[in-house]
């Protein structure tokens, strides 16, 4: 049986460790006591309470992995990964960008294969727009329209977030890049606002956010970007906040004291939009790609198309879902070489391999997360 490190048990990592404790002996390695604890008395999984910032004890936890999953917060995430790829273990992440400067490099000198940002956005969506990218010839329109949002109108906002809300906070202050004939360029973010329409779901805004990451540098074509959808009226009451200075970095002085009007909001926005399952909250990840372009004297559209809900019987939210189970599944494909040059892979870097698209795409449709894909040929 393959053997597999998970470094970190949070909502993320005790999502992959139990996915691939069905078929791999599996370690989970975290500092934190609750957080081991929340995989119950499994017996089928080993638990070591350490950090991965403690080399020595990360290096004798992996010394005998088959692959290693990392689900860290990003201040160890580099270390880390670093010691793993020198160490010429085999290594995926659902993050690892900001990280990613030298990786390639020591992974390709080791022998280490690495694929990181493996998750839903970015993962799933860098790859899936490259992937549209190499079914024609030349693409012309490149969009990832992707949110994590309530399964129903939650008034005032209509919006909850799972995971870290400073990094949603900070997406609608930072520059967006995108593609435009084939050379990254900026928009501001919140801007570029589109209405759509998704079947389950209903109508959906969308607007530029910076989420193209990686694929901002390796996927070419006339426009590639990355929106973000929200229910209606969302980017409007956002816009009203930013206007009156809300999401500001600048201190400005209360009551003769220096105050940041960014931690002001977020500490105010967080116990309103977290998702609390345990009130009735439910998430939705809803994520369409659309890639177009020329191909053979026709043109062609391809589009997927995915609607993905809370699970009810894991009591295990959407996002988690999302993020988890793509990580677990091309931490399989490395593991039985299914992915196997080294390196330090962008998932878009994997788009034209044939035999990892068919063998990722049933796995997750194992869980229930089936992009739904279309294909339009007209006439040119």
């Amino acid at each position: 049986m393959k053997k597999a490190l998970v470094l970190g048990c949070g909502l993320i990592g005790k999502t992959v460790a139990i996915d691939l404790a069905k078929d791999f002996e599996v370690t989970v390695m975290d500092p934190f006591e609750k957080a081991l604890a929340s995989l119950g008395d499994r017996n089928d999984i080993k638990k070591i309470q350490k950090s991965a910032d403690d080399a020595a004890a990360l290096a004798e936890a992996a010394k005998d992995a088959d692959v290693i999953c990392g689900l860290l917060p990003s201040h160890l995430e580099e270390a880390s990964q670093k010691q793993i790829l020198e160490m010429g273990k085999n290594y995926v992440s659902p993050s690892g960008y900001l990280h990613s400067s030298g990786m390639d490099e020591i992974a390709k000198k080791s022998g280490s294969v690495a694929v990181f940002d493996m998750g839903i956005a970015p993962g799933m969506s860098n790859y899936l727009v490259a992937r549209g990218g190499t079914m024609v010839d030349e693409l012309d329109f490149g969009c990832i329209y992707v949110g994590g949002i309530p399964d129903k109108l939650d008034p005032p906002f209509n919006y909850r977030t799972v995971f870290c809300l400073e990094d949603t906070m900070n997406e609608y202050c930072w520059p967006a890049r995108y593609v435009k004939d084939n050379k990254i360029t900026e928009t501001p973010a919140l801007s570029g606002l589109e209405e759509i329409d998704i079947p389950g779901v209903g109508r959906l805004e969308a607007f530029f956010t910076d989420g193209l990451r990686s694929a901002s540098e390796n996927v070419k074509g006339k426009f590639v970007a990355e929106k973000t959808m929200r229910w209606p009226g969302y980017v409007d009451t956002i816009n009203i906040l930013k206007a009156a200075g809300c999401f500001s970095k600048e201190p400005v002085v209360v009551d003769g004291k220096d105050v940041i009007p960014f931690n002001v909001t977020t500490e105010l926005f967080r116990p309103l939009w977290t998702l609390r399952p345990e009130k009735g909250d439910r998430d939705l990840t809803v994520m369409r790609v659309v890639a177009k372009g020329p191909k053979d004297g026709k043109y062609v559209t391809n589009t997927w198309d995915l609607v993905d809900k809370f699970d009810e019987e894991q009591m295990l939210h959407s996002m988690a879902r999302t993020t988890g189970y793509p990580c677990a599944a091309t931490a399989r494909a490395i593991a039985y070489g299914i992915i196997s040059e080294p390196g330090f892979h962008a998932p878009e870097s994997l788009a034209a391999d044939d035999k990892f698209y068919s063998y990722l795409m049933p796995q997750l449709a194992e869980h229930g997360i089936v992009f739904k894909h279309s294909v339009l040929v007209e006439e040119i």
